[in-house]
């Protein structure tokens, strides 16, 4: 608390100087022509010698014969001697006992805001970086830093500096005695030196001033406390450097440098306690999450081991689709404006696009892999009866029933027709109404021997008579039915708050802007924003991906044609098909990204 005198030379400057030191209080001489000196000061105000008008304050001691004086107390020039030393203790004592009170309300609001700041935190740098930011305010710490307990090691994470501007090392450590992070984490104990330079030789830690002799910084006052868990854990070390009078301000003189107190290490202990908890809050929940994670990498592969040509679809597609929205909230198109996906909704898309065809495991496996019209054992034995056919024809030509020529003319025929079954069975040969009635006249035109059965049956000629790929309508329907498997899947998963529309979102990937989506037929405005990106992502990668049995992969180029043909037909948005191929993301995709996208 510091005590001055109005003017300066006042004739009753050596009681008042007295009379402070008797308080302890620290006298000091005032230019009242600097305002800043006359700012948080008590003052004793000789209006013997000057004139005063209007409030002088209720920090203001004045000596004067005049009794009506707004001010703390107004004492006559004959009662100085009797009375000044006790007004002045009266006066320092309630500055005081003010003083502690608005700091601990300070302390008390400091502490609540770091509560509030560290549960907002989800990334580990910037929650560590709030701790030491927090704390270093509170306790006006000029420098400060954090160690993690790493095993046998304590690792040097973040450190701050309002005085030297510098580039943080990653220095780890032993865990013992030799250091004082190695010494508070091991011991599990607290250090408050008052001076590094001044500690005694036998002392077991010794401060590291690498930092000091690099940069010319001056360390010296420290406190360090150990952060520890709920087990009482030591996790990691909160070390706090050179207390100084003013909180986010440079040091202009390390002779202002002052020593952290023992509230100022009950506080350092407090805020410790809150970080620890917080850093052991994130560690739950990077753990649950990679948890999680193994689970979707576990599901996907459950659905890629049944079809191996579509190993990696699930992650591509769930790139393309986060990248995608991405682009679009940094885009500065009219039509996005409105459309900013935050970082949360931008995890849950990454999920339902990792999740959208887990549905897949539900669908037969034949159907599943279906290279072709018929299945393998429908060709074969349709071969077979081709082949019997064949045997009779030769029968009949060693008994004389026909011709050789005839023979080798029939021969010929059940190849080639043999041969057109087969081209016409592939997914890429587009049947239409000329190519079902040539099936026909084939069946038509030969039987088994003595049952008299057609070699291609109307069944047969039905499952090859679809125009287009390798699926039937009963089979494309089973097909379809795993966007419901999957929506059943996801939204029996009690999804947290933030992740809660990620069964929607995959149940709308293949719904289309028009209503001839399914399995819902939703239009527009019926479909999350988020389910119309990845509808984009999904089909590319489908058309783009390495050969499949029913199909080869398709050029990127001839890909984003189809695109903005569907989009120009009113099924896709097509400013973002347009930003899609703008941006041409598939081209980026990462390898290992699988790996990457779990470390997020």
């Amino acid at each position: 608390m510091v005590v001055t005198v109005v003017p300066s030379t006042s004739s009753y400057a050596a009681h008042v100087r007295e009379a402070a030191r008797t308080v302890g209080a620290e006298f000091v001489r005032t230019d009242p022509t600097r305002p800043a000196d006359m700012a948080d000061r008590i003052m004793v105000v000789d209006l013997t010698r000057v004139m005063a008008q209007g409030r002088l304050g209720n920090r203001v001691i004045a000596i004067s014969q005049r009794l009506d004086l707004d001010c703390y107390e107004v004492i006559s020039p004959d009662q100085v001697r009797a009375r000044l030393r006790r007004a002045l203790r009266n006066l320092v004592e309630r500055e005081r006992l003010q003083s502690h009170i608005a700091n601990e309300q300070q302390t008390i609001l400091a502490l609540n805001e770091i509560g509030y700041a560290l549960s907002a935190e989800s990334s580990r740098a910037s929650l560590l970086d709030t701790v030491l930011t927090q704390a270093r305010t509170v306790l006006r710490a000029d420098g400060g830093s954090i160690y993690l307990v790493d095993g046998d090691t304590v690792r040097f994470t973040t450190s701050q500096n309002d005085t030297i501007a510098f580039r943080a090392s990653r220095r780890v450590l032993p865990l013992d005695d030799a250091s004082l992070a190695g010494f508070v984490a091991s011991r599990r104990v607290s250090l408050n030196i008052p001076d590094v330079r001044e500690l005694p030789a036998d002392t077991p830690y010794r401060p590291n001033l690498s930092f000091d002799r690099e940069t010319g910084y001056s360390t010296r006052s420290m406190l360090l406390v150990p952060m520890c868990d709920r087990e009482g854990d030591v996790i990691g070390v909160l070390a706090l450097v050179n207390r100084k009078p003013e909180a986010d301000r440079p040091l202009h003189s390390y002779d202002n440098v002052g020593v952290f107190s023992e509230r100022d290490a009950g506080i350092a202990g407090s805020i410790a306690s809150q970080a620890a908890v917080a850093i052991e809050n994130h560690r739950l929940y990077v753990e649950i999450r990679g948890l999680f994670d193994g689970f979707v990498d576990a599901a996907i592969s459950a659905v890629e081991s049944r079809d191996p040509s579509t190993a990696g679809h699930s992650h591509r597609v769930a790139w393309l689709t986060t990248t995608l929205a991405r682009d679009v909230s940094a885009s500065d198109l009219p039509v996005f404006q409105d459309i900013r996906f935050t970082e949360q909704q931008i995890m849950e898309l990454d999920y339902a696009a990792m999740l959208h065809d887990f549905g897949k495991v539900g669908v037969r496996e034949e159907v599943l892999l279906k290279a072709e019209k018929l299945f393998a054992w429908e060709l074969r034995d349709i071969e077979y009866r081709f082949r019997l056919a064949a045997m009779q024809v030769a029968l009949d030509d060693t008994a004389g029933h026909i011709e050789p020529h005839e023979a080798a003319a029939r021969m010929r025929a059940l190849q080639r027709d043999l041969a057109r079954i087969r081209q016409l069975n592939g997914p890429q040969n587009k049947v239409g109404p000329e190519e079902v009635a040539e099936l026909q006249e084939i069946g038509r035109r030969w039987q088994v021997p003595d049952t008299g059965e057609r070699v291609l049956g109307a069944r047969e000629v039905h499952r090859m008579s679809v125009p287009y790929g390798t699926l039937d309508e009963q089979e494309r329907l089973e097909i379809q039915r795993h966007v419901s498997n999957s929506y059943d899947f996801l939204r029996r998963i009690p999804w947290t708050r933030g992740l809660r529309d990620i069964a929607d979102i995959a149940h709308a990937h293949h719904e289309k802007r028009d209503g001839t989506g399914y399995p819902l037929r939703l239009t527009d405005l019926e479909i999350p924003f988020g389910a119309k990106l990845m509808t984009i992502a999904d089909i590319f990668d489908a058309l783009t991906a390495g050969d499949r049995p029913y199909k080869p992969a398709m050029p990127a180029e001839k890909a984003l044609g189809i695109l903005r043909h569907m989009a120009g037909r009113g099924k896709l948005l097509s400013d973002a098909v347009e930003l899609f191929a703008e941006r041409r993301s598939w081209a980026h995709i990462p390898k290992g990204y699988r790996v990457e996208r779990r470390q997020r």
